[in-house]
């Protein structure tokens, strides 16, 4: 997620990166245009910036703001709800709170299968998740145990 989040063009100097590829050829300079991964700043510039987009959608999108805000861990999106229908405006408003600022969620995960046959479309086709009964799906150290909760 690091490198979808554009940094001010007046910042850019600060990421400087000299390079050349053998000893032979002359230093060139690079300016790095996004967040980079392991700067300390990264993980809060990320992260204010999902809740940034996710406050400036929030009269349009009510819930997936609340959703943003409460439910992302890192840049991993836990959620539920206990209706089909509360899943779908859910889908909906994040999805379109994340797309007005170029983010798209994927690896979809439910234990609703028409929930994750809907959500693959052509930007998403070549992902399969099969969530057999004794399948574990893990983020950042967390684990849901499909089989316990289907």
């Amino acid at each position: 997620m690091y490198r979808q989040v554009k940094i001010n063009e007046s910042c850019t100097p600060f990421q400087r990166i000299l390079w050349r590829n053998n000893t032979n050829e002359p230093i060139q300079t690079y300016e790095l245009t996004t967040v980079t991964y392991g700067t300390t700043a990264a993980p809060y510039l990320s992260t204010k910036t999902l809740q940034q987009l996710a406050f400036m959608m929030k009269n349009t999108y009510p819930t997936g703001y609340s959703i943003i805000m409460r439910d992302f861990y890192v840049d991993d999106l836990l959620t539920g709800a206990n209706e089909t229908s509360q899943l779908d405006v859910i889908k909906h408003q994040v999805n379109q709170i994340l797309a007005s600022g170029k983010f798209e969620l994927r690896k979809w995960a439910s234990n609703k299968l028409e929930f994750c046959n809907d959500m693959y479309n052509s930007t998403v086709s070549n992902i399969v998740l099969d969530l057999d009964k004794s399948d574990v799906v893990s983020t950042l150290g967390l684990q849901w145990n499909v089989q316990f909760y289907c």
